[in-house]
């Protein structure tokens, strides 16, 4: 564990010069999110979103949209584990694989609420989610920051 938090901290220190302030970070990062995923529904135009959910059925459209709200909060649960990653200081590249991930999984809901595109909204939201992922597993600096919090709960339960 020495070796992970060692590596991460001086891989952190090295880009301090550079790196994004966590609040900036999560700041842009909320923003990319948010056009992102309204860019999803707003790919498609209305007339051909109403030709996919009179093809598709009141059924199957009502299905679809339900995963479509699953897969929204998928891409939520990836988003708040990238921002917590964006706690500590950020180098710009990491940021932006990192904001290519969470884009990619937020405008993939809403491109399969709109029916026209379930399948291009699926495999650009579960290629987001997979590219997060190892990116999260890649990151020096999650290993360093998971380092401090199990040994601050360590400390805690041989403290009782």
């Amino acid at each position: 564990m020495i070796g992970i938090a060692s590596r991460a901290s001086s891989t952190m220190a090295s880009a301090d010069a550079g790196a994004l302030s966590p609040a900036m970070a999560r700041a842009l990062l909320a923003l990319v999110i948010a056009v992102s995923f309204v860019a999803g529904m707003l790919a498609t135009g209305s007339e051909a979103s109403a030709a996919a959910i009179a093809l598709a059925g009141p059924d199957l459209t009502h299905l679809l949209r339900a995963m479509a709200l699953l897969k929204a909060l998928m891409a939520a649960g990836m988003a708040a584990a990238v921002i917590w990653r964006l706690g500590s200081p950020v180098t710009p590249a990491w940021w932006s694989a990192y904001a290519l991930t969470c884009a990619g999984a937020a405008a993939g809901p809403g491109l399969i609420w709109r029916m026209a595109h379930v399948g291009a909204g699926a495999l650009t939201l579960h290629v987001g989610l997979l590219a997060a992922l190892i990116l999260l597993w890649r990151d020096p600096a999650v290993g360093a920051r998971l380092s401090m919090m199990v040994n601050a709960w360590r400390a805690k339960v041989r403290s009782r």
